[in-house]
């Protein structure tokens, strides 16, 4: 902990130092300019420079990114609060948690509302997944650090809100071609048609890898289509096509610490036996509208459409082979008008939001690898119906006010059992000060909660149906900040504490190893801080971040044991983000990173805790043409031995998923 702090309080004492500092040729040096970057994703747009709430945006059109773009990981980097993990494994997926939502999942993301271009990409039971996400087309995205139900209702414990490429000052066609370790490529191919008042931005993406584990290759391809036409002057359209076809992800699965130092690239043998993998086709269909009914009024509608098949298999026997159809679809609308007077202006937000899934789950024996008779056949249901009032008052003095409540009504049901409903009310309190031109202080208070998803729910442990000894967990967010800018330097500084009731973590039991279940654990208590800035200098700039949390247990007693104060497993205790990037010239640029990751615990007993890890990234690119470039990046430089993903809570203490050592990626981008 102390090498985290001392480092951390040089780097700080470094930006303060620089701040004032001015080169002697004012016109190299790059300038911050906040007054016209609006935060899109708080239903009412405000400018950043004010928002309530701890928010962190990343925006690529002006700050290139030349990762591999394997996973949404290479996107978020250096955004406090937020961890993701199993990075290399996509059978799993990406696993993301911000101040700890989150963290339980054991595939996929949960407890997170993901939001691609305005429509939500997150089922209604609050499950989310990546495989269908443009990583060639991300603009920018927009995180909400904490709990945000009174914007998005069900498992909305942070939000991850992605913008996709809308639009070109001119039409052009680009290819890229990325190539890495493990036999990794992906070749992508953007087309942008830009008419009088339409444009049309076609993007393929075909990618493959052989993992860096045994038994961990996959391959995907993805079309997306996105349509944007004005119709006049007050009316916008936006029509979205995605389409996903994954064969295959392999799944090397989790090892014990002892097979793990005898071959840490090696599968575990089970996963290979019963050859586990998932196979996914996944259809998106989105439609927005937008109608500007004068200067201080609009009506924002969205409808969408996705439909998702799914096999997996899994390494046990009984139920070992899943078929899932999912369809979702969802339905949106709000109405904003903003009152202007002398001295403060008013926008009020009144909307509503229906979703509705249905899974059609099918389970069979897994006959090391061969289907066997069914053993599980149920439809699930779960609809959604939210309805949130939300009012924002900006004050000439600097003073920003905001509330709102939303009432959810949540449904869930089978084809065998009766709906159950599941209603919640959600208040929210946000408040903001301007000190002056360059300081603000804000405190924001809010409530949020998390439905078991319908997957959670179906692992009975008790047989068919669902669980209904699972309830929904809810949380009460207190978040109090600070933020000052400069001509070329943003601080920002955030404490936090965070009650949840009823927190749901995952468990395995001997008969099914490899089978995740879930709990109840009682109460939890989550709180720390985040820190974070950005210093612009005349050949570069430099972003760090820091966080330092605290994510204990209250009231959780396991057979038997006591174990408040215990920490809730799957959380590094502090992440450090340092990364600079510098301007060199003839179109060069070079980028140095590194994020250190603190220690986290394996098991509800804390009895297993992985060290923390250093991982040092470089990136080096040059210009060869007007808008073409080559890059070569050194991923985990210093050879660094550490786990892409912790299995919670795994049977057997079957908790690791060894990481890639150092490896290499190069690219190429041709644009005309």
């Amino acid at each position: 902990m102390l090498g985290f702090i001392n480092r951390l309080s040089f780097l700080l004492i470094l930006s303060c130092v620089l701040a004032p500092v001015r080169a002697q040729n004012q016109d190299s040096i790059q300038a911050i300019n906040l007054e016209d970057v609006i935060v899109k994703s708080a239903r009412i747009n405000v400018n950043s420079k004010q928002v309530p709430f701890s928010v962190s945006l990343k925006n690529f059109n002006e700050n290139k990114n030349y990762s591999p773009k394997s996973s949404l990981i290479d996107f978020t980097n250096s955004i406090p609060g937020l961890y993701a993990s199993a990075s290399n494994n996509f059978s799993q997926d990406l696993r993301i948690s911000i101040r700890g939502f989150g963290a339980r999942s054991a595939f996929g993301i949960r407890g997170i509302k993901l939001i691609v271009d305005g429509i939500p990409e997150t089922t209604p039971d609050g499950q989310s997944q990546l495989d269908n996400l443009p990583l060639g087309l991300i603009s920018n995205i927009e995180v909400i650090r904490g709990p945000s139900s009174i914007l998005y209702g069900n498992s909305s414990g942070g939000v991850i809100s992605i913008n996709t490429l809308s639009n070109s000052s001119e039409p052009y066609y680009k290819t890229s071609a990325i190539f890495g370790a493990y036999q990794y490529q992906s070749i992508q191919r953007t087309r942008v048609f830009d008419w009088k008042n339409s444009s049309l931005v076609v993007h393929f993406d075909r990618r493959r890898s052989d993992g860096y584990r045994d038994f961990s290759r996959y391959k995907s391809s993805l079309l997306n289509l996105k349509y944007l036409r004005d119709l006049d002057e007050n009316n916008k359209i936006v029509l979205q096509v995605n389409y996903t076809d994954s064969p295959y992800a392999y799944d090397s699965g989790g090892l014990k610490i002892s097979e793990v130092e005898e071959d840490r690239r090696q599968s575990r043998k089970n996963n290979f036996d019963y050859d586990t993998y998932e196979k996914v086709r996944h259809v998106k269909t989105g439609f927005s509208w937008k109608h500007i009914n004068d200067n201080n009024s609009f009506i924002d509608s969205y409808f969408f459409y996705q439909k998702r098949d799914f096999n997996s298999k899994l390494p046990f026997n009984y139920g070992g082979i899943i078929f899932l159809e999912r369809d979702y679809y969802g339905i949106g609308t709000k109405y904003s008008k903003t009152f202007v007077s002398a001295s403060k202006k008013r926008t009020v937000t009144l909307g509503i939001d229906h979703t509705n899934q249905h899974d059609d789950r099918r389970r069979f024996k897994n006959n090391l690898g061969e289907q066997g008779e069914k053993t599980f056949d149920q439809i699930e249901k779960f609809k959604n119906t939210g309805v949130y009032l939300i009012n924002q008052t900006e004050y000439e003095s600097g003073l920003l006010f905001r509330y709102g409540i939303r009432f959810d009504d949540n449904k869930i049901g089978t084809d065998s059992e009766e709906f159950i409903s599941l209603n919640k009310l959600n208040p929210s309190l946000g408040l903001s000060y301007s000190i002056n031109d360059s300081n603000n202080v804000y405190f924001s208070a809010g409530t949020s909660f998390e439905t078991p998803t319908l997957n959670e729910l179906s692992n009975n442990p008790n047989g068919n149906g669902l669980n209904k000894n699972l309830d929904p967990s809810s949380s009460v967010n207190y978040e109090i900040g600070w933020r000052k800018s400069a001509s070329n330097l943003l601080l920002q500084a955030t404490a936090y504490l965070i009650n949840t009731d009823n927190e749901i973590l995952p468990y395995e039991i001997e008969e099914f190893p490899g089978k995740n279940f879930y709990r109840n654990v009682g109460s939890t208590k989550r709180y720390g801080i985040e820190l974070s800035s950005q210093f612009l200098f005349s050949s570069g700039k430099l972003n760090l971040s820091y966080t330092n949390s605290k994510n204990l247990f209250k009231d959780f007693n396991l057979n038997g044991k006591d174990l408040k104060d215990l920490s809730l497993p799957g959380i590094p205790d502090q992440i450090l983000d340092i990364e600079l990037i510098f301007d060199l010239s003839k179109g060069q640029s070079l980028s140095i990173s590194n994020r250190l990751i603190g220690e986290l615990y394996a098991d509800n007993l804390n009895e297993t805790k992985t060290s923390s890890y250093n991982l040092l990234t470089l990136t080096y690119s040059k210009q060869i043409f007007k808008n073409s470039q080559v890059y070569l990046g050194v991923n985990n430089l210093l050879d660094v031995n550490y786990y892409d993903n912790i299995r919670i809570n795994a049977f057997g203490k079957r908790y690791f998923e060894p990481a890639p050592k150092r490896n290499f990626h190069f690219g190429i981008n041709f644009s005309f």
